[in-house]
This record gives C-alpha cells, sequence and structure tokens, in this order.
C-alpha cells in the first residue's frame, strides 16, 4: 500500500542526510573569519583567500567575490557592456535572476527555447533571434549540467557577442575537460546555502580573464568607485551596488571549496547509479548527460510519462500531481521547480519592469517586444512535466551514497510499479479535484 494511503514509507525520517554537508573544518574556518574580521576593514582576508581559490580551481584568472549569484550576473552584464536599449540573449527555461541581470542594466532579455535532453538552451536556436541590438548571451548550466559551449562559442564569435556562464548550480562540473565557471568569456555562480558549493547563507562569484572587464565588474561591487585595494578617494564612476560578500559567508565557502571536487566526484556517481535503475522503470525520464560533459546534479529532473503506462485518458498534471504526491508520502524529498517559462511570469506578460514600463518603453529599446509564452513550446513542455530531486532536501551530495540512492529508486519503483494500479486511481483522483 502506497504511504500516502496508510502504508510504510520506503524512507524512514533521518535516513536522506540534508545539505550543505557542514564538517568541524567549516565551523572552524568560521570561527577564524570571526577573529580575522575585527577591526573591520576591506577586504578581509577570508574574501580574497576565497577569490583566489575560485580563480585557482577554474582557472580564470580575475575573480571577485559578491553577496548572491544575482549580484555577479549583474556584475557581468555590466562588465560585458551592456547598455539601455540592448538586447540579451537569455534560455527560458531558467531561475529568474537569469533574466532580471538583463534587466538591471535597462536593456532587454530576448528568450531562447530549450533542448528538451539537456534541458539548456538551445544553441540551433540561438542565431534566429539575434538582431543588430544584441549584445550578448547568458548561458546557464541547469540542473548542475553544462550548456553546449562549443555551439555557443561559435555563434558569440560569428556575431561578436559576449558569451556568460551561469553556473549558479554547476560548481564542479565539466564540459569537454573543462571546468564550470570557466567555460564563457565571464561567468556568475551562486553561492546560496543550497547550492553544490554554499556559503550556507548567501554568496556569489564572478570569474572572467579579462582585466578590464573585472575592473569593471568591481565597480559594480563597490559603489562605482574604482580600486578599493589602494585606497578609497570617494569618487563614483558610475552607479554602484555594494555587492560585497559577508565575511563568514566567504569563509564557509572557502572551506566548502576544499572538498569541492571529492563532492562532485560522490554527486556525479550517486546521479550515475539512480539514473541506471530509474531508465528501466515506466513513468518518469531521467535525466541525460552527454559523453563530451559531467552532470553534478544540483537537481535530479525526471520528466513524467504516463503515456510509458498507456493512461491515454489522465492528463499529464493530474499524474506529476500524483506521483509528486506518492513520491512525499514515502519519506523522499521531490518538489515541482519553475513551474512555467520565465518569460510566462507576470514581470514579462505585463512588461511593467521597474515601473512605467522600463526598460521596454524607456526611449532605447527598439519597438515591439512582446514575450508570448507559445514560443517556447519545449520549456513549455518540460514545466508541465517536470519534478526535481535534489538541492537541500534530497541531495544527491555526500554523505548521502549509492545506499541512500537504492532507497530512492526503491520509493519510484513501489510508486511506478509495485502499486502503480494505486497511483493510478490517485491520479484519477487528483484530475476530478482539479475538474
Amino acid at each position: 500500500m502506497l504511504a500516502v494511503n496508510g502504508g510504510k514509507p520506503v524512507i524512514s525520517e533521518g535516513t536522506v542526510a540534508p545539505w550543505p554537508y557542514v564538517t568541524e573544518e567549516d565551523r572552524e574556518a568560521v570561527s577564524n573569519a570571526i577573529d580575522k574580521a575585527v577591526p573591520w576593514h576591506w577586504p578581509m582576508d577570508p574574501v580574497t583567500e576565497l577569490e583566489e581559490a575560485w580563480a585557482e580551481f577554474i582557472g580564470m584568472p580575475h575573480v571577485l567575490a559578491a553577496n548572491s549569484g544575482t549580484a555577479a550576473l549583474h556584475m557581468a552584464i555590466s562588465a560585458a557592456g551592456v547598455e539601455p536599449g540592448d538586447e540579451v540573449i537569455v534560455p527560458s527555461d531558467t531561475f529568474l535572476a537569469s533574466a532580471s541581470c538583463v534587466l538591471q542594466a535597462n536593456a532587454i532579455p530576448v528568450f531562447v527555447d530549450t533542448d528538451y535532453e539537456t534541458f539548456n538552451i538551445d544553441p540551433a536556436k540561438v542565431a534566429e533571434h539575434i538582431t543588430d541590438r544584441t549584445r550578448a548571451i547568458v548561458a546557464v548550466d541547469l540542473n548542475g549540467l553544462p550548456a553546449d559551449y562549443a555551439q555557443l562559442r561559435e555563434i558569440a564569435d560569428r556575431h561578436g557577442l559576449t558569451l556568460i556562464e551561469d553556473a549558479a548550480q554547476s560548481h564542479g562540473a565539466f564540459y569537454q575537460g573543462k571546468p564550470a565557471g570557466a567555460l564563457a568569456d565571464m561567468s556568475g555562480a551562486s553561492l546560496n546555502g543550497s547550492k553544490c558549493l554554499s556559503a550556507l547563507g548567501e554568496g556569489g562569484l564572478f570569474a572572467t580573464w579579462d582585466a578590464d572587464q573585472h575592473r569593471l565588474a568591481r565597480r559594480v561591487l563597490m559603489f562605482g568607485e574604482e580600486i578599493p585595494h589602494q585606497g578609497r578617494d570617494y569618487n563614483a564612476r558610475i552607479m554602484g551596488w555594494n555587492y560585497r560578500i559577508d565575511v563568514l559567508a566567504a569563509a564557509f565557502t572557502r572551506s566548502q571549496l576544499r572538498r569541492l571536487e571529492h563532492m562532485s566526484q560522490v554527486r556525479q556517481a550517486n546521479g550515475a547509479a539512480l539514473s541506471k535503475i530509474l531508465s528501466d522503470l515506466p513513468g518518469v525520464r531521467p535525466p541525460a548527460v552527454p559523453d563530451d560533459r559531467t552532470h553534478v546534479y544540483f537537481f535530479y529532473p525526471l520528466l513524467v510519462q504516463p503515456e510509458d503506462l498507456e493512461i491515454d485518458d489522465l492528463p499529464v498534471e493530474s499524474f506529476r500531481d500524483a506521483v509528486e504526491q506518492a513520491v512525499k508520502a514515502e519519506g523522499l524529498g521531490i518538489m515541482r521547480w519553475q513551474h512555467q517559462p520565465v518569460p510566462a511570469q507576470t514581470l514579462f506578460q505585463e512588461m511593467r519592469g521597474y515601473g512605467r514600463g522600463c526598460p521596454w518603453s524607456c526611449g532605447h529599446a527598439r519597438p515591439g517586444h512582446s514575450y508570448d509564452p507559445q514560443r517556447y513550446p519545449v520549456a513549455s513542455e518540460i514545466c508541465r512535466r517536470r519534478l526535481v530531486l535534489g538541492q537541500s532536501f534530497s541531495s544527491l551530495g555526500p554523505p548521502n551514497d549509492l545506499q541512500t540512492m537504492r532507497a530512492f529508486a526503491d520509493v519510484f519503483h513501489k510508486v511506478l510499479v509495485e502499486e502503480r494500479d494505486e497511483l493510478i486511481t490517485l491520479a484519477r483522483a487528483q484530475h476530478a479535484r482539479q475538474g
């Protein structure tokens, strides 16, 4: 019997370890940072140490630690020279910050549909959205899988565009032997507590190959001032946003970074083991991993496929909700993520922006922009079918191991195979309630 109907759950409370995985070394690092922070000064040693360590880890020479991944992306957009009225290509299926960073520059996000296999931006659809206003492409390594940078690089170079990597979910992943965070001209990465590289609270990392871009990004990080390391002249050159990272967050992240390689290997092994089992189960599609890259499973995305069970009269949405309800009841954290493509969100449908319709109505943008959700059919279909494991509630990171993954798989086997009739009954009840 399914646990949702009164049966015994497969996974008992406390079986799955939460994320982030905190060690005594992490606690000691934070404690030491408290001592180093008195008297107050900037930049503090733990911040500089984190920047240097991330630069070494990804092999990119210029790094700035920020207070969020959103801030790091805004810094990248500004450093790319994006100005009011310019256009920036972004994926339609991502977190809002991948697009809102463009609005922060008074520029226009132009959305591109998704590749159904990888969940990342579809390179084959990028060129058709490029205009004489396009200045940059933001590629997102969604779920923990790098985008196809070989194709995106060719497109960016052909059109003279800056390529920016949103590596918020992919710390520790690789594409063609190169680490995430160093796959484009610049990158922005989140250190939100749930991320594969965690600040426990909030944080971000900006990285670039170019010293001038680093200087411009640092202006945004500070208050528009030039060089905080050489004494302040209190002369703002541009708008700055005080994006400085908290020193304790920096220290925690630096400690976690020492174990990132090992933690990423655990994630890859756990994800591969889970996919091997789930690929034989009807009703869900596990994530694909192309041969030229690795996946670190910040999210482990599943697409529900009721067609596999020959349920022709049951909407996908009802089946998805029933699977979510049943899996949760068995003790495994699962949820929907991004209920609709970003351009379908109210911000873009109503185009109010940050007031009076800006940036679309500010006079610099070309007229005629609109965001019809029907232009993104693949992203819409993914959002309709997607459920995710991972993040903090069902982490694929350590100390969770292959035994934990077998427990995850046991849940799906029970829900989709052993108690399939109950699941279908539950789905039909969901459909009836939804009208």
